[in-house]
């Protein structure tokens, strides 16, 4: 029986009927704006399934600890109100599971501990703000699950975009959540407030380059309001677009290799020239390769440059017959790859999933006192990225004796 505290919105009803209406379906994605009570709503679907007839579920998160702040308290929260937990005792916390009376547990796990479980099988899956969460990871989980939940904030495109069909996506606002408190409603419309001068307009016509009084809060509005997909502020490039397929006149001229191992990817990516653009094609984006991996995945003797910090991996890529060579580093060697890359035009072919992520969410790091843009890149979503650096340092870059003028 529910209380008066955590009753069914609107977005329980179109999560729950998108489900129900779509049996042959086993990811769904349900993306949101800010109060939207996605999060709410699937765990109020899963204790369901856990009381009926299901026996077990997962909560998976990039963080387990942030879980515990988040997700873990408004489950505990949700359990309580309803009656399924009588106190904390109810609550394993060294192996952050629920177990229930009929024999059935939700555990929460989470992307950043070691043994995480990837190798079991279980009936639901749930994965919380999954943009957060690396694509390799989360498509073990849901391989080995009979029916997967993502849900997300769509800051940008990201690995679950390419679950998506017209059958299995759900896109919600505030507007699903009736019980949202006024406080919050507002704060959510001062986005649109911010961001536009004519806020009557909608669609397109609200979004003309004409009508936007502020990029940063039209932006929000358009993320965290209407639930659409946005863009992250201040990436570090622009300067590229997707394509399906290589140009058959395009002519493969090298590689770029990032080195990686337990807890980074090794990344390789080819790179073409096709008339005055630069293509950019995902070869590998693995954890746990070794060098002979690496070299059984180059096929011709192209140069590959590669992270100098190496050597010994490159002197053994050598020994594989790989024509690998190390990148020129030296002082502000990263902004300088990066004004290089930033003068070139670039084409990134679908499939190039991991290295689309990278592009979308690289950006300048920012003071955390003013939020104002620093003259340096953050240090993440960079290890494909760091590849085609390499290669175009080494083949554009040491030809140009010029001071380095990045655009942050």
């Amino acid at each position: 029986m529910q209380s008066n505290k955590y009753l069914y919105t609107r977005a329980y009803y179109k999560i729950r009927d998108l489900i129900l209406n779509n049996p042959n379906e086993n990811v769904f994605i349900v993306r949101g704006g800010q109060g939207a009570s996605k999060t709410i709503s699937i765990l109020q679907l899963i204790i369901q399934s856990l009381l009926s007839s299901e026996k077990e579920a997962s909560v998976l998160s990039s963080e387990l600890s942030k879980m515990k702040r988040t997700v873990i308290r408004d489950y505990k929260k949700i359990c309580k109100d309803w009656g399924v937990m009588n106190d904390e005792s109810d609550y394993n916390r060294t192996e952050s599971k629920h177990e229930y009376f009929n024999d059935s547990y939700l555990d929460f796990l989470g992307a950043d501990v070691s043994d995480i479980g990837k190798g079991f099988r279980r009936k639901i899956l749930y994965i919380n703000e999954a943009d957060r969460m690396d694509r390799e990871t989360a498509v073990q989980f849901i391989s080995r699950a009979g029916l997967t939940i993502i849900d997300y904030n769509p800051d940008t495109l990201f690995w679950g975009d390419e679950y998506i069909n017209e059958n299995n996506t759900l896109t919600l606002t505030y507007l699903d959540n009736e019980f949202l408190d006024q406080s919050e409603i507002d704060s959510i419309l001062d986005y649109k407030k911010k961001g536009f001068y004519d806020t009557n307009l909608e669609g397109n016509e609200l979004f003309k380059e004409s009508n936007i009084k502020n990029s940063y809060w039209a932006n929000k509005w358009k993320v965290y309001g209407l639930g659409q997909v946005g863009s992250l502020e201040g990436v570090v490039f622009n300067n590229w677009r997707i394509i399906d397929n290589i140009p058959s006149q395009a002519r493969k001229i090298g590689r770029g290799l990032d080195f990686g191992y337990t807890n980074d990817p090794s990344a390789l990516t080819d790179v073409y020239r096709y008339n005055n653009v630069r293509i950019l094609d995902e070869v590998f984006y693995r954890k746990g390769m070794s060098n002979r991996d690496i070299a059984n995945e180059i096929k011709d003797r192209l140069i590959t440059y590669c992270e100098s910090a190496e050597p010994k991996s490159i002197d053994e890529l050598k020994r594989y017959g790989v024509n690998a060579k190390g990148a020129t580093k030296g002082k502000d060697s990263i902004n300088f790859g990066i004004q290089i890359m930033q003068e070139q035009e670039y084409w990134v072919t679908r499939r190039s999933k991991n290295l689309i992520n990278e592009l979308q969410k690289y950006t300048w790091e920012k003071d955390r006192r003013t939020g104002e843009s620093l003259n340096k890149p953050i240090d993440k979503y960079n290890h494909a990225i760091d590849g085609v650096r390499y290669h175009e340092m080494e083949t554009l870059g040491l030809k140009k004796k010029k001071s380095i003028k990045i655009r942050a």
